[in-house]
């Protein structure tokens, strides 16, 4: 049968048969669009986004720094980096779903501490909505660029891994405040675009048990649209029971309806490099490949059960040199070391993403 529709796709003679053909929803594989990426210039810049369309990619996750759009109080956005990267996607037809975090210090509970968390979340939720007036349905940057394909921006997520000390420093335990600034930034949303849909952070190392705390807490799911997902593991198997066990935490609390998105999902191919800094899932080259298809199939098998949206590798290009950080070697693609100015070289891992992504969208 699958044979069948893909000769009548071939002469377009049932355009429905030919539609339903396809395996998995729009915008159900993603990247990561973050890290050196997003140094490359612009001709690069824009090549690599035209690979990421050629390779599957639906749907792009970047990271908006708030401190870094917004450096002073009641000053206005700095926006061209954002404006660059919201372009290509726009003219390649990718998704964009923006996490979005980082208080500025002048909104910091420690203005000391890059990862304390906001003082006041109206001042988040105000920036929030400066990011629709911007993006938006009715945002500047589409009047402004006439010539960029009109994608208004309706995704936002709020905040990264809110349960560790990376992100949400202080004060301590993080749920009440959370959900605190988790409310103020989905009312924030809807207020300026009542049709954006709102996911919720991903939560990081024994993620079910945060999320738990989140309910607990008051976190519910007139609050968030979706819910975000990051199951890090070294064994897909347990990738897996991750996702089932938050899957089970939403369901116990009202919320088996909402759907997921697994908005990170990695493994760094930092197994015998310089990296010092470890994450306990390392491997190769081969193995993130074999990883990375193991985990796309069972997202894929589970994902109508689940209600799985999309699955975002983090990420598109790292420096796989240079760091101690084993997170920067989690590419599907790699800088040169002969030339890191020129073109990035593929691993193993983004020719098994594209086998995947482009077999499952025909």
């Amino acid at each position: 049968m699958r044979r069948l529709l893909v000769a009548l796709c071939a002469a377009a003679l049932l355009a429905p048969a030919c539609a339903s053909a396809r395996t998995v929803p729009e915008g159900f594989f993603g990247v990561m669009a973050d890290g050196v990426l997003m140094t490359r210039d612009d001709a690069s810049f824009a090549h690599e986004f035209r690979l990421m369309k050629a390779s599957g990619v639906e749907t792009i996750r970047p990271v908006v720094y708030w401190a870094d759009m917004q450096p002073e109080r009641g000053g206005p956005l700095i926006t061209l980096s954002l404006d660059r990267l919201m372009g290509e996607a726009a003219r390649n037809g990718l998704r964009v779903v923006p996490v979005v975090l980082r208080a500025p210090a002048w909104a910091r509970v420690d203005p000391s501490n890059f990862a304390s968390p906001p003082r006041d979340p109206q001042d988040f939720a105000a920036y929030l909505q400066a990011l629709i007036a911007r993006y938006g349905p009715n945002g500047t940057f589409w009047a402004e660029n006439p010539d960029v394909p009109k994608r208004p921006q309706r995704v936002w997520q709020v905040w990264n891994e809110p349960n560790l000390n990376r992100y949400w420093s202080s004060p301590k335990p993080f749920a009440r405040d959370f959900v605190a600034l988790q409310r103020a930034a989905y009312r924030a949303i809807k207020a300026a675009d009542p049709g954006a849909t709102v996911v919720l952070a991903g939560f990081g190392n024994d993620s079910w048990n945060a999320l738990e705390k989140a309910y607990d807490a008051g976190l519910n799911g007139s609050m968030y649209d979706v819910a975000g997902m990051h199951p890090f593991s070294g064994r897909v198997a347990n990738v897996m029971k991750i996702v089932r066990l938050n899957r089970q935490v939403m369901n116990r609390h009202g919320d088996a309806r909402k759907p997921i998105m697994i908005t990170e999902i990695t493994w760094p191919s930092a197994l015998g490099t310089e990296a010092t800094t470890t994450t306990g899932f390392e491997t190769t080259e081969a193995g993130q490949a074999r990883k990375l298809t193991e985990a796309y199939r069972g997202f894929m098998r589970r994902r109508k059960a689940w209600r799985i949206q999309n699955v975002i590798w983090s990420t598109w290009l790292t420096s796989d040199m240079g760091s101690t950080n084993s997170f920067d070697w989690s590419g599907l693609r790699r800088l040169n070391p002969a030339d890191p100015a020129g073109e990035p070289l593929d691993k193993p891992a983004l020719a098994a993403y594209r086998s995947l992504a482009l077999a499952a969208q025909r």
